[in-house]
């Protein structure tokens, strides 16, 4: 038994060597730090354990089955992380909201002002919904704040202020359809799916991905910042501003035009200091 122990050390300090590379490629959460110690007459009091018995430099039965145990355990807990258990501290706290009952007659303004990442998607219905891109990251939980009166209503997503342990890459946000948007958007690293919903004149700012799809209804959207913007080829747009665009679009008078024989339904202004590529979407 004892000759296994030093294959059993080499073992545990790995798994930990793995737990730290999972956290720096933004595979596991640093709250896991206190999923550990919510649990810590499994998991503190026998790894201090473990570690007074290496010191003391004893390798008797205790020593061993304690390598073995501690192993499962730093096996276990990343897991449950990466399987949302719930049982978990990082998943006792609610990050997840929502309201379907937004007026379908109603404007509605969607403000967010964050150093995160956002991933923005739309759902066949009225409402919102909200969570968090569980990756470790620099901000708070997401709430949502709304104005009862004025035309357009706003809802304005901000940041709840949490232990840095908790702080996560960014939220996922998905709008219905079936309101009329406009939307003020400031984020970096981002993806977002603009199709099959109505928008008034819109404006994002920061870094990522834009997706314009075949059925999105906008006639003006204002772009500042680094963006990827992939365009689908049935939607016929033109662009104006110092953009990088495909060889098979036209440099007319107006701007940058992806289909030169239909009339374009979408004018996507490109603000000065801004890299912006523009890519055709099968």
């Amino acid at each position: 038994m004892i000759k296994y122990v030093n294959s059993f050390k080499i073992l545990l300090f790995s798994i930990v060597a793995v737990q730290i590379a999972m956290y720096f490629f933004g595979y596991l959460r640093p709250s896991i730090i206190y999923d550990y110690i919510d649990f810590f007459p499994f998991t503190v009091i026998p790894g201090m354990i473990y570690f007074y018995l290496n010191i003391k430099r004893i390798t008797n039965r205790i020593y061993f089955y304690l390598s073995i145990y501690l192993s499962v355990i730093l096996i276990l807990f990343p897991i449950a992380q990466i399987f949302d258990a719930k049982f978990l501290t990082t998943y006792s706290f609610p990050s997840y909201l929502e309201n379907r009952e937004l007026n379908k007659d109603s404007e509605y303004l969607l403000v967010i002002d964050t150093s995160g990442s956002i991933n923005l998607n739309t759902f066949n219905e009225v409402g919102y919904s909200a969570d968090v891109i569980d990756k470790p990251g620099n901000i708070g939980y997401p709430e949502a704040v709304e104005t009862l009166v004025g035309e357009p209503k706003a809802v304005l997503f901000r940041e709840i202020q949490t232990s840095g342990l908790f702080k996560v890459a960014g939220w996922n946000i998905n709008i219905g359809n079936k309101n009329i948007w406009k939307l003020n958007l400031l984020s970096f690293d981002s993806d977002l799916h603009l199709d099959n919903i109505k928008l008034k004149e819109s404006k994002i700012a920061g870094t990522g991905t834009i997706y314009l799809g075949k059925d999105l209804d906008l006639e003006e959207l204002k772009v500042n910042g680094n963006f990827d913007i992939k365009v689908s080829n049935t939607l016929p747009i033109v662009v104006v501003g110092n953009v990088n665009v495909p060889p098979t679009w036209i440099d007319a008078t107006i701007g940058y035009l992806n289909q030169a024989e239909k009339v374009y339904k979408l004018k996507v202004v490109v603000e000065e200091g801004s890299e912006v590529k523009f890519i055709d979407e099968d």
